[in-house]
C-alpha cells in the first residue's frame, strides 16, 4: 500500500474537505439553471412560490446561483488548486447576502425571505470553517 501512496495512485488519493466543498456548488449551479429555465418558460414575472422547493429563488438570485455554481464546479472537478480561495470568497459573497436579507431592509432587487436567509446561514458557517481551515494547514 505505501508503494501506491509514493507513486501518487489515483485510487489511494484523498481529495481535501474544501475540494469537495467546492464541488458541492454543483448544486448552485444545477438548481439555478433550472430555475432560470423555469422563469424563461413562465416568465420572469413568476412567483416563485410556485416553484418547487429547493428552487423558490427569484431570477436575480437564480443567476447568481448559476454563476457561483459553474465556477466552483469548474474548479472543484478541473482545478482544485483555487479551491480554498473560491470557497472563502463565496463564503463572502453568500454571507453579506445572508446579513442583507435577515439584518437590513436593502436585498438588492432579491426575493430574499427567511428561508433562503436560514439557507444562506447554513451554506455560509460550515464554508468559512472549512476554508479557514484549509488555508491554515496549508500556511502551517
Amino acid at each position: 500500500m505505501a508503494e501506491h501512496e509514493a507513486a501518487g495512485d489515483p485510487e489511494t488519493e484523498h481529495w481535501p474537505a474544501v475540494v469537495w466543498l467546492a464541488r458541492l456548488s454543483v448544486y448552485f449551479l444545477a438548481q439555478g439553471g433550472l430555475a432560470l429555465l423555469a422563469y424563461a418558460y413562465y416568465g420572469f414575472d413568476s412567483n416563485p412560490e410556485h416553484f418547487p422547493l429547493g428552487f423558490r429563488i427569484d431570477p436575480i438570485l437564480a443567476a447568481i446561483n448559476f454563476v457561483w455554481g459553474l465556477i466552483g464546479t469548474y474548479i472543484g472537478f478541473f482545478n482544485p488548486r483555487y479551491a480554498i480561495a473560491f470557497v472563502l470568497v463565496c463564503a463572502a459573497f453568500y454571507a453579506a447576502l445572508a446579513v442583507l436579507g435577515t439584518f437590513t431592509s436593502q436585498h438588492l432587487g432579491m426575493l430574499l425571505n427567511e428561508r433562503v436567509n436560514l439557507f444562506h446561514w447554513a451554506i455560509v458557517l460550515p464554508a468559512w470553517a472549512i476554508g479557514l481551515y484549509a488555508l491554515r494547514r496549508k500556511q502551517g
